[in-house]
């Protein structure tokens, strides 16, 4: 455990205080930084079980095969999204280390015999948290702003013993969710709700769901709701493909494509207008011809009158209003009319199908 405190040390005060916290700890804020240490080292060893809560199966599963005490500065890069929360537990260096033409970060021996040792014996447990880890994250991606009792009836589908005060305390701790979800409050009706990462203006957001108050939840399968855990999870419509394809035309190469795919998707989630998204859409793409601007303008309208929507409680306009609603439209095509898309054909024939 010594190798543990020396690590600790290099935590700000701050820092060990916020650990403490993950452990239900009060401590004064005027104490000696090195009773604070001896504290955390303390709490480290009487529930070690407790990190099974803070860290997903991936990091555990990581670490419990890593052969020797360091990681190497390269792993460290590769992995970072697991292993930079374990620097703010003091258990991995804060800076890397050089030993010879390679350079390292190191893991406190103490914590990495303990994740070896609850790894073997507390299975069940880690299944059962990153079960709930992915249930959690995933509902509340695919629905943006959801009634946390909502969350509740749907986890229990799949995990019957679950409570809200469990789902809370896992929010809390869970390092991952910390940055992905927060809570929001209706000052009318004293209901609490969950909020995803990406979305931009919550409180708007939750007044336009109220504008559908009856209407209900589209209820997806545990495994569909687990895809949404992923951060770019996209499901592959032929629209999505449509656009892909549109985009490769353009010259525009394969990680941009997905930047502005995701850019796309998360502004009509967001319920902004079909004009915005194009015309932001056009400040970083110069379609080559009008032909194919008229492509994307009327596959983006497809993709929002398809796609699961936040103000719709993941229900698409099409689900709602029919193939004929259509309200997200750019503006009115009479069935008529040229497609936009440049086709020559009727819109009623082409992309108004």
């Amino acid at each position: 455990m010594e190798n543990t405190k020396e690590m600790l040390s290099a935590l700000t005060k701050d820092d060990l205080f916020k650990v403490l916290d993950k452990f239900d700890v009060k401590i004064a804020k005027s104490s000696l930084k090195g009773k604070i240490i001896e504290k955390v080292a303390e709490e480290y060893n009487e529930k070690p079980e407790l990190f099974l809560e803070i860290f997903s199966k991936g990091t555990i599963e990581f670490l419990a095969n890593t052969p020797e005490r360091k990681i190497s500065e390269e792993d460290f890069n590769k992995y970072e999204e697991f292993l930079v929360p374990l620097q703010s537990f003091g258990v991995i260096s804060k800076s890397v280390i050089k030993e010879g033409k390679e350079k390292y970060y190191y893991i406190s021996e103490w914590f990495l015999n303990t994740i070896v040792d609850l790894s073997k014996r507390e299975y069940e447990k880690i299944e059962r948290y990153q079960e709930l880890e992915m249930l959690l994250l995933g509902i509340v991606r695919f629905y943006g702003v959801i009634d946390e009792l909502k969350v509740e009836e749907i986890i229990k589908k799949d995990i019957s013993d679950i409570t809200l005060d469990e789902i809370h305390r896992f929010l809390e701790k869970r390092w991952i969710l910390n940055i992905f979800i927060s809570r929001i409050e209706d000052s009318g009706s004293a209901l609490k709700y969950f909020v995803a990462d990406s979305v931009v203006e919550p409180v708007d957001l939750l007044n336009e769901i109220f504008k559908y108050e009856n209407l209900e939840y589209k209820i997806l399968t545990k495994d569909e709701y687990k895809k949404y855990w992923g951060y770019f999870y996209v499901e592959k419509t032929q629209e999505i493909a449509d656009l892909i394809t549109l985009f490769m035309k353009e010259k525009i190469q394969g990680g941009v494509i997905g930047l502005e795919l995701t850019t796309i998707i998360d502004k009509i989630k967001n319920n902004i207008s079909i004009d915005e998204i194009i015309k932001d859409t056009k400040t970083r793409v110069n379609f080559s011809t009008k032909e194919n601007e008229g492509i994307f303008q009327a596959i983006v309208t497809k993709i929002a009158n398809t796609l699961p929507l936040w103000v719709l409680k993941g229900n698409s306009y099409i689900e709602i209003f029919g193939e004929k609603g259509t309200p997200r439209n750019v503006e009115k095509i009479g069935r008529n009319e040229p497609c936009p898309c440049g086709s020559g054909k009727k819109y009623k024939k082409c992309c108004g199908k």
